[in-house]
């Protein structure tokens, strides 16, 4: 295993050489200088700046920007990367871990409301993209899009089998000696494990929780990154982490979001007319496990619960 820091989070790697692990590291600290919406100088935040101007992208910047866009529109808007501003507003215009250290910032939320037009165009002859009075905020999607990136870079290479862990988002294929065994931590700590599973094929896994990255402004009031774009504040339902199993990582990370903002019997429901090829775990405000969708098809042996 070999470990490093990128995106305010720890990234592991998997039955990677070293030449592999390094150029694995590097991607992710190049597309962290591109993408981060916290860095003045990125290639987002520049794009951030603009306003009704078409923006020639880079070629990162361009096909993460491009996914997002793909996924807003086959999720009709649940999925929403164009929320920087309200989540902003909501306090959180800086890195976590400052933001955890109390000092988010104070705003008036009172003129707080979703983008609702037409948030972005793109030019996919010229690789332009235009921005009509929106942020783009590619945190929740950009981490699982980056991983799922390397593991397309490595396969490319001829890789037989590895894993690249980068928080809550996993991405494994090929097939080693033993089955891929999965641990997905509680809501609350990364250190304390829930449960786990063996996978039967590749997949890539994502876990979205309200708790992790959760923090309070200065009149008490708790928010968390996951933003309804129904109502511009954090979701509040009845699941506080919901883990997706699917064919790659960045579908999973986009319906585990989706799963949080829907709650678990909408969103089941909802996703039952959109895609039968994901595996879908719920952790309830009550503390209770629930699944579904064809979790089956990718751990035949089903979970194994902590004490």
């Amino acid at each position: 295993m070999y470990r490093f820091r990128a995106m305010n989070t720890n990234i592991e790697t998997f039955y990677l050489g070293s030449k592999h692990c390094q150029q694995t590291e590097a991607w992710f600290h190049h597309v962290e200088k591109t993408l981060s919406r916290f860095l003045p100088e990125s290639e987002l935040s520049q794009l951030n700046r603009t306003e009704n101007t078409p923006f020639l992208a880079s070629d990162v910047l361009y096909e993460a920007v491009t996914t997002a866009d793909r996924f807003y529109h086959e999720t009709e808007g649940i999925f929403n990367p164009y929320l920087g501003r309200e989540i902003c507003q909501l306090g959180y215009d800086q890195s976590f871990e400052k933001i955890a250290a109390g000092k988010a910032t104070s705003y008036n939320r009172d003129q707080l409301s979703c983008t609702k037009e037409k948030p972005i165009e793109i030019d996919d002859k010229m690789r332009f993209i235009t921005i009509h009075g929106a942020l783009i905020d590619l945190g929740g999607i950009g981490k699982g899009w980056t991983a799922q990136q390397a593991a397309n870079q490595l396969q490319k290479k001829k890789v037989a089998y590895g894993g690249i862990a980068a928080g809550g988002d996993i991405i494994v294929w090929g097939k080693p000696k033993e089955k891929w065994n999965i641990t997905i931590s509680t809501p609350e700590s990364w250190e304390k494990k829930l449960f786990s599973f063996k996978l039967d094929r590749p997949a890539g896994i994502a876990t979205s929780s309200t708790i992790r990255r959760s923090w309070k402004d200065h009149n008490g009031k708790t928010f968390h990154h996951i933003l309804d774009p129904r109502t511009c504040q954090s979701a509040n339902t009845d699941l506080v982490q919901a883990s997706v199993i699917a064919p790659d990582l960045i579908t999973a990370e986009v319906y585990a979001k989706c799963m949080i903002i829907l709650g678990w019997e909408k969103g089941m429901e909802w996703i039952a007319g959109k895609r039968t090829d994901l595996g879908i775990i719920g952790v309830k405000t009550d503390h209770s496990i629930v699944t579904g969708g064809t979790i089956r098809c990718y751990s035949s042996e089903g979970l194994i619960y902590f004490e």
